[in-house]
């Protein structure tokens, strides 16, 4: 807080900062609303035992800095402060023992016993500041005048307990049980805060100007010390939080006070000597921190090729001392032990040694493979220097440790341009390689191929293991690539699973087939991660130069593109880029540009598929899918926007529109035909794990509306439940508890797991039109359906049977007691207006008499299911 470097001003204002945080924290306790639970602090004497201790030890090195400095310092204003401080040390020491809860001391232990030694000790505290504050400065030249302070003192101390333990009555009452304070109390208390106030003010006028001593800290703690006695004037328990910090602000004022002293007697003419040290060492020591203090080593050789001076920088640099190094030639055969090496640098050392000595040049730096004494190597870089005239002959070699320089270019390298799990060259590093061989490719007029490499089903290894261990398995797969390929090849990671490799200088197509096969089977070989083997495969996108792009970006896309296609068709293969996979391309990127704008531009329609009980071939429900009329396009497949819906996001927005469009019509349809009509609404997991979706809308639209939740059926697939996290089983909940039912969609083509029915309230389970189409035919398809519908009617689960196309199928479905049915056999899906029209047409239809019927045509059936 005080350094002698600082001006009286900004001592004054670093001060005033500290100052106001223990104020504002002051008027935070004091006005805050006071827990009841620090009213009274349970066992509150250790504490204030340990609170007490620490002061005691800081009033005792305020003391023993002071006294211990005499000799040097002889001023009598710190000695009678610390002779003071001696006495508050003796003083809270009684205090503490005569503090409620303590053992008696003399007499019994009790807070008005206490309370008098506290304000014993805050008033010779108060008298201490005034020795550096009132009394003017003084030298102590009597070496027995401390003596007679510190006896003064004592004497005094010894006076305040002798009435205090033997003649209490004689001190008014402070402190009254179940009351509180007295007036006298309170008036002491105000008496020694004027009186800190004044002191502090004092020392602020002093230091306005250069004092010997650190009065801002000085005047500082007289404010600390009275914010100390303005929280003993508000507790009306000695164990309440006011006298805890009333407590600790005694404490810091304390320390700043001994802050102040020891700053005054040690460490402001400890650090006045350690400048003068520090200057006179300066003064001596300039050449030697040129050469012999430098980290630069020094050699210095004669016109007779005798060494004469090695600074000690060398010594420490390369192992060799003087007496090993005596001549010239001797530092050539050590540092250089190959003589080849050694013959090639010598001539060119000689060589531009000459340049120097003709004179008017400088010395061209050479970079050196050093080697120590230890054996270790060092790089180094060297130049040389000749001397002036009245040390002719003389030349100064200067030799610079460039090793861990050199070394951290070097893995500042590495970590620009290589992956730092597999050490293949990354993606910068790739597509420089790429540059390059695209212009050698175009230079010569040969091919280059470029193979797109992407692990299959990596992320499940990631998900089911771990990442660490999907780490070792990118190590693996990248060591069997290195060994596999030839070493001409730039294999390269370029991020995540995905590899890259360069071949140039082809004539023929063929000659990457056979490179193609080679990464194929390296890859399908079983990786052994710790107690697990796994087997995966790769599939490999290829693209040519400059057959298929001539710019590396474009034929990095073209690869990527290629790829795609390889996973589409199955996965461990390689795919060729096609000019149609462009186009596809293009396709899929107009769409992905196109849809964003779709629900703005209003260009998506719901369509309802009639679904009919199978006992009275009523329709009871209907299936809600969405359609895109696209303007220029016409109707776009479901199969094509829906995954890039949910790519990119917009499922979340586009199943909401979906959900508001069918409640609406739901409504209608309820009100007007059916009170018990059903729509179903197929819901995408990119849905259900959003952070954009509200899952808690549809309950509340329902309610708000006044339609019941049993209007709605969800849709879902069991993919979703194979990775249902919490989230999803919390919206699967609300869905239940508002009444909204759910089906399980395709059942029977996925994971099929008992497990879901059982974890999950599953309302509905939808046979996957796969198993229906067969129908009579195949047996086997019957005996999945029939099983289907006897699993499901055991655990209370109602059963739809999707694609019904026939009368024939029908009957059968019927048979084996499936509940609803849906499909071309029954009606094609169809806009609102459509099933309107059927209602109205009419009510309470029956929509087939084991005919076909066709009741409104649309251009995408069942199998095109999303919303």
């Amino acid at each position: 807080m005080f350094c002698p470097n600082r001006s009286p001003k900004s001592r004054t204002l670093l001060m005033l900062r500290y100052l106001a945080i223990l104020l504002a924290l002051q008027i935070v306790v004091a006005l805050a609303p006071l827990p009841d639970g620090w009213k009274g602090i349970a066992n509150y004497a250790p504490l204030h035992t340990l609170l007490e201790t620490l002061a005691i030890v800081v009033s005792a090195l305020v003391f023993a800095v002071g006294w211990s400095v005499y000799q040097r310092e002889r001023s009598g204003n710190l000695m009678l402060l610390a002779c003071c401080f001696a006495g508050v040390a003796l003083l809270d020491v009684l205090h503490t023992l005569s503090y409620q809860g303590m053992p008696d001391f003399v007499t019994p232990s009790d807070p008005q016993k206490a309370i008098d030694f506290w304000l014993a000790a805050r008033g010779l505290a108060a008298l201490a500041l005034c020795s550096v504050t009132v009394l003017p400065d003084w030298d102590l030249q009597r070496t027995n005048g401390r003596w007679w302070m510190l006896a003064g003192v004592l004497a005094a101390v010894a006076g305040a307990a002798w009435v205090v333990l033997f003649h209490a009555d004689w001190v008014p009452e402070t402190f009254v049980p179940g009351v509180g304070l007295t007036g006298f109390k309170r008036i002491s208390e105000y008496g020694l805060i004027t009186v800190y106030l004044a002191l502090a003010l004092g020392l602020y006028r002093r230091g306005l100007y250069p004092q010997s001593y650190d009065v801002q800290g000085l005047a500082g703690a007289a404010i600390v010390m009275a914010l100390s006695e303005i929280f003993f004037t508000l507790y009306a328990d000695v164990t309440d939080i006011f006298n805890l910090f009333g407590h600790l602000y005694k404490t810091v004022a304390y320390g700043m006070i001994y802050r102040a002293v020891f700053m005054n007697c040690v460490e402001i003419p400890y650090h006045r000597l350690y400048q003068s040290k520090q200057a006179l060492a300066a003064s001596e020591a300039k050449f030697h921190a040129i050469i012999d203090a430098s980290p630069i080593a020094y050699l210095l050789y004669d016109g007779r090729n005798h060494i004469a001076y090695l600074n000690p920088a060398f010594v420490e640099t390369f192992g060799y001392s003087r007496t090993e190094l005596l001549e010239w030639e001797d530092w050539w055969r050590k540092a250089f032990p190959d003589a080849e090496y050694r013959r090639m640098v010598r001539s060119d050392w000689e060589e531009r040694a000459q340049l120097v000595l003709s004179g008017g040049h400088g010395f061209p730096s050479m970079e050196l493979d050093v080697v120590c004494k230890n054996g270790a190597k060092k790089i180094v870089l060297v130049n040389l220097v000749a001397l002036s005239a009245d040390l002719a002959g003389h030349q100064v070699v200067i030799l610079s440790d460039i090793t861990e320089r050199v070394r951290a270019l070097d893995v500042i390298w590495k970590q620009a341009h290589l992956d730092p799990l597999t050490e293949l060259p990354n993606r910068s590093l790739f597509l420089s390689k790429l540059a390059q061989e695209s212009a050698a490719a175009a230079k010569s007029g040969l091919r280059m191929a470029l193979l797109f490499i992407d692990l299959d089903r990596f992320k499940d290894v990631n998900d089911t293991l771990g990442h660490f261990m999907g780490d070792i398995l990118l190590r693996e797969a990248a060591r069997r690539l290195r060994q596999a390929l030839p070493e001409a090849l730039t294999l390269s990671r370029i991020g995540g699973d995905e590899f890259t490799v360069i071949i140039g200088g082809m004539k023929e197509k063929p000659e990457v087939e056979a490179i193609a096969r080679i990464v194929l089977r390296g890859l399908a070989e079983p990786f052994r991660l710790g107690d697990d083997t796994v087997y995966l495969s790769a599939s490999i996108g290829i693209a040519f130069y400059p057959d298929d792009a001539r710019k590396s970006d474009e034929l990095l896309k073209n690869a990527d593109q290629a790829l795609y296609e390889a996973k589409k068709r199955g996965r461990d293969r390689f795919s060729y880029f096609t000019s149609e996979l462009q186009q596809r391309a293009q396709v899929r990127l107009r769409l992905l540009s196109e849809l964003h704008a779709a629900l703005r531009k209003d260009q998506f329609e719901v369509y309802y598929q009639p679904i009919v009980d199978m006992a009275t071939l009523k329709i009871v429900k209907a299936e809600a899918l969405l359609r895109w009329r696209h303007p220029a396009l016409g109707m776009v497949s479901p199969a094509e926007f829906i995954p890039l819906a949910e790519e990119t996001g917009l499922i979340v927005d586009i199943g909401e529109w979906v959900f508001d469009t069918v409640l609406q019509q739901a409504a209608i349809w309820r009100r007007l035909y059916d009170p018990e009509f059903q729509v179903s609404i197929n819901k995408s997991p990119v849905q259900f794990l959003s952070a954009r979706y509200d899952y808690k809308r549809w309950p509340e639209d329902l309610a708000r509306m006044g339609i019941s939740g049993a209007a709605m059926v969800v849709e879902i697939t069991e993919s979703l439940l194979l990775d249902a996290n919490d989230i999803v089983r919390e919206q699967l909940q609300a869905f239940h508890a508002a009444g909204i039912q759910v089906a399980l969609d395709d059942f029977g083509t996925g994971y099929s797991s008992l497990t879901y029915l059982k974890k999950f309230d599953i309302d509905y389970i939808k046979i996957d039109q796969a198993f229906v189409r067969t129908l009579p035919v195949n047996a086997s398809d019957m005996a999945v359906c029939e099983a289907i519908v006897a699993m499901a009617h055991k655990l209370g689960i109602l059963v739809v049977a999707e694609g019904i196309e026939t009368g024939e199928q029908l009957a059968l479905l019927q048979k084996i007691g499936c509940d609803f049915g849906q499909g071309y056999h029954f009606a094609k899906p169809m806009p609102a207006a459509g099933l309107t029209a059927i209602f109205e047409k009419a009510p309470g239809v029956v929509v087939c008499n084991r005919k076909r019927a066709n009741l409104q045509s649309a251009q995408f059936s069942t199998r095109n299911k999303y919303n």
